[in-house]
C-alpha cells in the first residue's frame, strides 16, 4: 500500500471513531432544580382542557387563568359586620331610607356630578335603572379593603393592572364551561375566570358570548354568567366612628 493510501485509511478511521465517540456521549439530564427555574423565567404551561383542577383562588388553573373567586376581606375590619348586616336588610327589604341612612350625605351616583342621598333615594324609585337589583347583585360577591376603604365587589380592586377593564369581564359562579360553539362541546370550566370579550359585538340578550383567555384559548361562555369589571361597585368608608357608603356607581 502506498504512503499516499495508508495516511487516506488512517484518517478516514480516525474519523469512524471520532463519530463513535460523539454519538457515545449522553446527553445529561435536566435536573429538578434547573426545570423550576426555567419555569419561573415563562409562563406556566397550561393543564389539560379536559381536566382542570380545582384550586383556590388565586392560583393558576387549567384553562389559562387565574381564579377571582369573591373573598370578604372586610369582615375584620371595626365595625363592619353591623355595617354590612344593615346593608343586606335594607338591600333585601328595598327600604329606601335605611340605605340612604348608611350613605354619605355627598354620595357619589355618576361621573356626571350626580351625588348625594335625595338624588340616590330618586335613582332607587326608577324602576328603569334597576338599581335595587344591582345593589343585590354586588351582595355575594364578596369585599375588598384598600387604603381603609371598602369595595364590594372583591374583584374591583384585585384586578391586574394590565388588564383592559373595557374588554374584560369576570365569570360569575364556580362551575362554568367555555364551549367550543353556543351549545357546543365543554372545553374546561372557567368559574371565576376573567375573560376578554369584544364588547363591540357584545349582546346582553344573547344566551352566550365569544370570549378570549388570556393564552388566547377561545370559546363561548353563557352571557348570564359574565359580568363587566365596570359594572356597579360600593365603596364604603368609616367616617365619624360609622361605615358610610360614600359611592355606587359604575363605568370609568
Amino acid at each position: 500500500m502506498s504512503g499516499r493510501a495508508s495516511s487516506a485509511l488512517i484518517a478516514a478511521l480516525w474519523l469512524l471513531l471520532a463519530g463513535c465517540e460523539r454519538e457515545a456521549v449522553p446527553v445529561p439530564a435536566i435536573s429538578a432544580s434547573a426545570a423550576s427555574v426555567g419555569k419561573s423565567s415563562a409562563l406556566p404551561s397550561p393543564e389539560p382542557l379536559s381536566s382542570p383542577s380545582p384550586v383556590a383562588s388565586g392560583e393558576t388553573v387549567g384553562l389559562a387563568g387565574i381564579r377571582y373567586a369573591p373573598r370578604d376581606d372586610c369582615a375584620a375590619a371595626p365595625g363592619w359586620p353591623a355595617f354590612r348586616k344593615a346593608l343586606v336588610s335594607a338591600i333585601r327589604a328595598r327600604d329606601g331610607a335605611a340605605l340612604a341612612a348608611l350613605a354619605s350625605p355627598d354620595i357619589t351616583l355618576d361621573y356626571g356630578g350626580g351625588s348625594g342621598i335625595e338624588e340616590l333615594q330618586k335613582r332607587l324609585a326608577d324602576p328603569e335603572r334597576q338599581l335595587w337589583a344591582e345593589l343585590g347583585a354586588i351582595l355575594p360577591l364578596g369585599c375588598a379593603v384598600e387604603g381603609g376603604l371598602a369595595a364590594m365587589p372583591w374583584v374591583f380592586w384585585n384586578v391586574p393592572d394590565d388588564v383592559d377593564s373595557y374588554s374584560a369581564m369576570v365569570v360569575t359562579g364556580d362551575d362554568v364551561a367555555l364551549l367550543d360553539s353556543p351549545k357546543g362541546k365543554d372545553k374546561g370550566n372557567v368559574g371565576w375566570f376573567i375573560v376578554n370579550i369584544d364588547p363591540m359585538d357584545y349582546n346582553p340578550d344573547a344566551r352566550f358570548t365569544p370570549a378570549r383567555l388570556d393564552n388566547g384559548d377561545k370559546g363561548w361562555v353563557e352571557t348570564a354568567k359574565l359580568r363587566s369589571l365596570l359594572d356597579y361597585r360600593l365603596i364604603a368608608e368609616p367616617k365619624n366612628g360609622k361605615w358610610q357608603i360614600t359611592a355606587f356607581i359604575a363605568g370609568d
